[in-house]
């Protein structure tokens, strides 16, 4: 997907367009700046807001561009300022600096107000969310069922305060010497601060090569072993959403059985 001329123009941006790896593979850099298809205008427009003028200490974030006339969206795209860095990789993830910029990403935004647009989306990500926090029925196609029966099983209550949260911190960390770990591509969700948390660890156990010692690095969070539960439990779903939705991902699930066994033995023991 080529970025339109006419969008260039509108946000004053020069020079060819380059597609980046990564993500769902649409976004261009064209100069010192990022383009990307928006898939839903409305938290198009919230998320840059929200990165006009947020700032760290302990993270950094690229700041939106407004076209000429002031919009943040045109023609379905965004456009960003280039920010430098790399990923940390699968292996060897730089876990407690991600979980370092984890945390003060989420006491910088600790204040917003909860996005009406939450209550709307109905991408597999979403849907998964709700199931994974009990808002909709939990329900998995068979080959999911194993796995999602037995973290069903650990399910709690949560007693936390819920906020804004970004809700797939991991892959969206770029590391750069001398700079501040920068937090990009902003997933919202509602949830407790530390399920953000959760879900880093999920990850960096099922594909991140990590081992049980990550734990230790969220020891100081509150209910941290049912946030974790959470946050595996939803990311199963999502494979089972996008299964469902045309794009299989049974080939995926094997990962999983370790950070399962691994939860059970963490709740159990």
């Amino acid at each position: 997907m080529g970025v339109p001329a006419s969008v260039l123009a509108t946000f004053n941006v020069r020079g060819p367009a380059v597609r980046l790896p990564g993500g769902q593979g649409q976004a261009v850099r064209a100069g010192g700046f990022v383009l990307k298809p928006v898939p839903d205008p409305v938290e198009a427009e919230w998320t840059a807001g929200v990165f006009e003028t947020l700032a760290g200490p302990g993270f950094r974030v690229p700041r939106p561009l407004r076209s000429a006339d002031g919009r943040f969206v045109v023609e379905g795209w965004s456009a960003w300022t280039f920010i430098e860095g790399a990923h940390a990789g699968r292996n060897g993830g730089r876990w407690q600096d991600t979980i370092a910029a984890c945390k003060a990403f989420h006491a910088a935004i600790k204040g917003l107000p909860r996005p009406a647009f939450m209550d709307t989306r109905s991408d597999a990500w979403a849907v998964a969310d709700r199931m994974a926090w009990g808002e909709v029925p939990l329900a998995t196609l068979p080959a999911f069922e194993a796995l999602g029966d037995r973290l069903a099983a650990l399910l709690e209550p949560i007693r936390i305060p819920a906020q804004v949260v970004h809700g797939d911190f991991t892959a969206n960390v770029l590391f750069a010497d001398g700079l501040e770990p920068g937090v990009i591509d902003f997933s919202p969700y509602w949830r407790p601060a530390g399920f953000a948390i959760g879900v880093i660890i999920a990850d960096a156990l099922t594909w991140g090569g990590a081992d049980a010692s990550i734990l230790e690095l969220a020891a100081s969070v509150p209910q941290f072993a049912h946030l974790l539960v959470r946050a595996e439990l939803r990311r199963l779903l999502e494979l089972d959403q996008h299964t469902r939705r045309g794009r299989p991902s049974f080939d995926q699930v094997a990962a999983h059985e370790p950070t399962v066994a691994l939860i059970e033995r963490y709740l159990r023991g």
